[in-house]
């Protein structure tokens, strides 16, 4: 079934902040610690957030992943994690919305667009938190420009990938796309064989704007029209994109390499190569300026962004870390064909997303898609 909805969440979850969803919640943290030294040290922190005795986080990690996650925090520490999970874009419309009725709900947010946690910055909306594993992010490297290091941390990367079934691709189709995988995706032997998503990724926004803005050049929106002509099957997620072409379904796909690394380890016949360069899609951690429970959602942040938690995540969510000094031990880092990424951060000061630049970016994609 074909959708012509792509991408259509996150411009409207962006038009929504920026209509003026405003108004920065209830409360604030000016009497709040800004690291663990103000609460009196970890063990004090400690204390405090075991009074509380829980943590509210807001993620849109995958359920999977997440559950896994938060259970060495709860073991750890003694505090339940109360987890409301949803995709990006709609989990911070629901925060946002909350945000400005001045209902504070969330204690941790997790999401993976830019362009919202820039808005909930300008809004208020976050607070600066310094954990005592600030100096372990190179936030000029993976945040850069953006202004927001100390208030959201890099928790995993989701890498932008183009992704083939081996079995139903033939060996020029599959040499086409090992020599270009962008540029294969607008030839003519891959029409009717293409499936495209999703409404609302950041991974998919961040693929387009890499290919045809800041790689203009070489693909920009020629190549956009090119892949438009080969009549690409668009869907509403990538989930069951990864599903159909795990079964032969459809022969590629432009996604994300965190959704094929279980399928690639149970033995799909299922190989994927990253653009030069390539997006990353970050899944970032902040603390919302007005929590139900500050201690220990600052406790949640000390744990989430250790080495530990960091760690834990980007082994749960297959993804590359994003810690400085992070080693990859992942099995699909052994496979044969797989090529260390080399990974495009300047999605978020894009010149053509800035504002209204981004919603219009997102429409001049659909139409041309939609044709």
């Amino acid at each position: 079934m074909k959708c012509r909805s792509v991408l259509v969440g996150i411009a409207s979850a962006v038009s929504l902040l920026l209509a003026g969803c405003g108004g920065s919640g209830s409360g604030s943290t000016e009497n709040l610690p800004k690291n663990a030294a103000d609460a009196g040290g970890m063990d004090a922190l400690l204390a405090k957030a075991k009074e509380e005795g829980e943590v509210s986080l807001y993620a849109a990690t995958t359920e999977k992943s997440t559950t896994a996650w938060v259970k060495h925090f709860e073991k750890k520490y003694g505090i339940q994690v109360k987890v409301y999970r949803d995709g990006s874009t709609t989990l911070f419309q629901k925060w946002a919305q909350e945000v400005s009725g001045g209902v504070d709900n969330a204690d941790i947010v997790i999401q993976n667009v830019y362009q919202l946690w820039q808005d909930a910055k300008d809004k208020g909306w976050i607070t600066d938190y310094k954990t005592e594993n600030y100096g372990g992010y190179d936030f000029a490297e993976v945040l850069p420009g953006t202004g927001l290091a100390g208030l959201v941390y890099p928790l995993h990367q989701s890498i932008g990938a183009v992704a083939w079934n081996t079995k139903v691709t033939t060996p020029e189709q599959r040499a086409l796309l090992r020599k270009d995988p962008v540029a294969a995706l607008a030839d003519p032997a891959f029409k009717g064989r293409i499936a495209l998503g999703d409404s609302g990724g950041a991974t998919t926004a961040g693929n387009y704007a890499n290919v045809i803005l800041h790689q203009a050049d070489t693909y920009g929106w020629k190549w956009l029209e090119g892949v438009a002509d080969n009549d690409p099957a668009l869907f509403e997620s990538q989930i069951p994109i990864a599903e159909q072409l795990v079964k032969g379904e459809y022969a590629v796909t432009f996604g994300t390499d965190t959704l094929y690394n279980d399928y690639i380890a149970d033995g799909a016949p299922i190989e994927y190569a990253y653009p030069k360069p390539t997006n990353a899609a970050l899944w970032m951690i902040g603390l919302p300026t007005a929590t139900p429970h500050p201690y220990a959602a600052r406790l949640f942040m000390e744990w989430a962004t250790s080495d530990e938690g960091h760690d834990l995540m980007a082994t749960y969510g297959t993804g590359t870390g994003t810690r400085t000094g992070w080693t990859d031990k992942r099995a699909i880092a052994k496979e044969p064909w797989y090529a260390k990424p080399e990974v495009w951060y300047g999605m978020a000061t894009q010149p053509e997303l800035q504002g209204d630049g981004f919603a219009d970016f997102v429409s001049r994609v659909n139409a041309t898609l939609g044709k």
